[in-house]
């Protein structure tokens, strides 16, 4: 994938937890951080394995 969509989940992520800390309501707050977690995920899997040297 490309840098803006490692970009994009990045934003997203961050922007999911900051929602869940100023969500009142516990069923939107358990929401926000599920598609935190998504996000999360997704960065994960775009990351190059650890130690791996680039082409």
């Amino acid at each position: 994938m490309r840098q803006s969509d490692y970009e994009y989940y990045a934003r997203r992520e961050r922007a999911e937890r900051m929602h869940a800390e100023r969500a009142r309501d516990s069923g939107a707050r358990h929401a926000h951080i599920a598609m935190a977690e998504v996000y999360a995920e997704r960065l994960k899997a775009m990351a190059p394995p650890a130690g791996a040297t680039p082409a």
